[in-house]
């Protein structure tokens, strides 16, 4: 339903992985992310975003919409406590290209293409499921993206769910020019206040990275189920 995060950085990493201070900056993202399931096989995707960007120095100050992302997710096969599905989204910047160099975008239209693989599962006799994504973004700030995602949840009580996330994205390429690398892990918790209503709160961090900044901050998000 609602999601909003927000981070900082005081280092960056360089074209060779090497950390080292940046002028800080700090980002307030606020989107409605919206999932509906048009039939069993398919679902819809909605994402609108706002953002706001504070640097100094030498006093950068920007606040504009932010990625407009919309597509589907079909179901290709489910067999036991598996599925695997592949997901088309398109990223749009409505602002322009002046909020393209915050939103790691090298034009004002990205595509993402992807496939998902999840499967319930039990550990220590908690329920819980693991998630993997593996995907291809276009018109990234340094190139084409090859992405790797994956969440990992458990449920130790009735109304908590663990998550621990990571999220790497990867533009090939000679070290020291064009490439980059950037891993962030996400832990977070999500409790449900009524069986149509949870929120989350947790913390991002940025774990190693080449031409990418060095970010950590705090995320929250209310999900409603209909």
């Amino acid at each position: 339903l609602f999601r909003s995060a927000s981070s900082q950085a005081g280092r960056a990493y360089d074209s060779f992985g090497r950390a080292g201070a940046i002028p800080a900056w700090r980002k307030f993202e606020l989107s409605t992310y919206a999932e509906y399931g048009l039939t069993d096989q398919v679902t819809l995707i909605g994402d609108p975003a706002w953002f706001t960007f504070r640097a100094k120095p030498p006093g950068v100050s920007r606040t504009r919409l932010g990625v407009a992302e919309a597509g589907a997710r079909v179901k290709i096969v489910e067999w036991g406590e598996s599925i695997l599905s592949a997901q088309a989204t398109a990223r749009l910047l409505p602002a322009g290209r002046g909020a393209a160099e915050y939103s790691d975008m090298r034009d004002r239209a990205q595509l993402d293409l992807r496939l998902l693989y999840g499967r319930k599962m039990e550990v220590l006799g908690l329920g819980g499921y693991v998630d993997l994504q593996i995907g291809f973004r276009t018109r990234a700030t340094f190139g084409h993206q090859i992405r790797f995602d994956a969440t990992w949840a458990v449920r130790p009580f009735e109304r908590t769910t663990l998550m621990l996330q990571s999220f790497t994205a990867i533009t090939p390429g000679r070290l020291g020019d064009r490439f980059m690398l950037s891993q962030k892990m996400k832990a977070s918790v999500v409790y449900d206040l009524t069986d149509a209503l949870s929120v989350q709160l947790g913390g991002l961090i940025a774990m190693r990275g080449v031409n990418s900044a060095a970010e950590r901050g705090i995320v929250s998000a209310v999900w409603w189920k209909f």
